[in-house]
């Protein structure tokens, strides 16, 4: 009996339909293959946004580079004048290698919708003694009729803001050496001739409306002034006008002589240094900067105070208005995080910090004004043409839409 159970269950089994085994087609990793498949098939190349695509174009076809070499040695410019000038526009007449390679010779003029005006005039040897040896002489002079200016200190009130007219005129000569191909070590000197009168803002009140001679010194006696200074430089940055590696490490020491009053000579020191981080082949760049400027006189003398050192506006701290402080001792540090957005723009963000102070002593980093905000570069591979950046501080949001570099 029992080998006649086991006989009928074997017949069932082989009875039984056979078990399909599923192919590959049917698991998760072969429907993965026939979505990459399919997908493959119908692949389009990626499509550019309108402004990506202008930029692209734009730099594949070099115009920006055409547009500033210029047609026979006329460069159109545009910026460039002090902060807070508005549009400005003019012409530049550039002649290099002249004389056998030796002399190179620059002429520019430059005027603003706010009456702004710069012209400047340059005769440079900076190729003598197998380019160890560089010779200059230069004359600028400038009108800036609506300064602005807030008082003295870092505890200067926002609501006291004024403006002047600033006019100054400078003739310079510079003499130096290159002892390495970065290194440049020279001095300089020359005459600068000021001026100052009522603003031409009509916004807000002149200058000598609200200060006097005590809380401006100079307001009512503006000397010229005969200068001289010693310098050196180190320069290792790829491309000066767009910065993605090596650095700059500047120091000057200046005395500049009062020529009028006998009242308002004194001594500036400038040192400034910038490094530049690159990685991801140079698409991302971290960029540092760190400036001090302090005067100095001798007891009973004054700085004017349109040539005290300033902090503000869209070079140093981009969350305040343009001279937004001054004193005889300033600082600030920059750093900025730069990447690559598509060709043609970079965007940023950066922090600000730094201050203004009446001595060497009072200088705090818990005194530090800061400021921070995003910002968008639109370039070459050698220059900056268009600056956009977006400062925010206590004193509120500030845009500023520049024609060159930040620093």
């Amino acid at each position: 009996m029992l080998k006649h159970k086991v006989r009928i269950s074997v017949v069932a089994l082989l009875l039984l339909p056979t078990p399909r085994y599923l192919s590959a087609s049917d698991t998760r990793a072969g429907r993965l293959q026939e979505q990459r498949l399919k997908k493959s098939q119908t692949l389009q190349p990626p499509q550019r946004s309108s402004l990506e695509k202008y930029l692209y174009d734009a730099k594949e076809q070099r115009f920006l580079e055409r547009y500033q070499a210029g047609w026979r040695g006329f460069h159109p410019l545009f910026g460039g004048l002090s902060t807070g000038s508005g549009f400005a526009f003019g012409t530049k007449f550039q002649k290099t290698r002249m004389m056998g390679g030796k002399l190179d010779l620059t002429a520019s003029g430059q005027a603003s919708f706010k009456e702004y005006q710069k012209y400047e005039l340059n005769i440079a040897a900076p190729r003598l003694a197998n380019e160890h040896l560089f010779l200059s002489f230069g004359f600028v002079q400038r009108s800036s009729p609506q300064e602005d200016f807030f008082g003295i200190g870092s505890n200067s009130q926002e609501k006291d803001r004024t403006n002047f007219l600033l006019e100054d005129t400078r003739y310079e000569g510079t003499l130096g050496v290159r002892p390495l191909r970065n290194l440049m070590i020279g001095g300089r000197g020359g005459i600068l001739n000021t001026n100052t009168a009522s603003g031409t803002d009509n916004r807000f009140p002149s200058t000598e409306e609200v200060f006097s001679p005590t809380t401006a010194p100079g307001l009512d006696q503006q000397p010229d002034y005969t200068y001289g200074a010693a310098f050196a430089e180190y320069d290792s940055r790829d491309a000066p006008l767009n910065p993605r590696s090596g650095g700059l490490y500047r120091i000057e020491g200046a005395q500049y002589s009062d020529r009028d009053f006998d009242s308002y000579s004194f001594r500036r020191m400038d040192i400034e240094l910038q490094q530049y981080l690159p990685f991801f082949n140079q698409r991302r760049v971290i960029a540092m900067r760190g400036r001090l400027q302090l005067t100095d006189t001798e007891a009973g003398k004054q700085v004017p105070f349109y040539l005290l050192p300033v902090l503000g506006g869209s070079e140093d701290l981009r969350g305040f208005r343009e001279f937004r402080f001054r004193d005889n001792q300033s600082i600030v540090f920059n750093l900025e995080y730069r990447w690559e957005a598509f060709s043609g723009l970079d965007m940023a963000i950066f922090g600000d910090a730094g201050n203004v102070f009446p001595r060497v002593n009072d200088i705090k980093l818990s005194e530090f004004e800061t400021s921070y905000g995003f910002g968008f570069r639109f370039n070459t591979a050698k220059s900056v043409f268009i600056r956009l950046d977006f400062g925010f501080g206590r004193e509120g949001t500030h845009t500023f839409f520049k024609f060159n570099h930040v620093f």
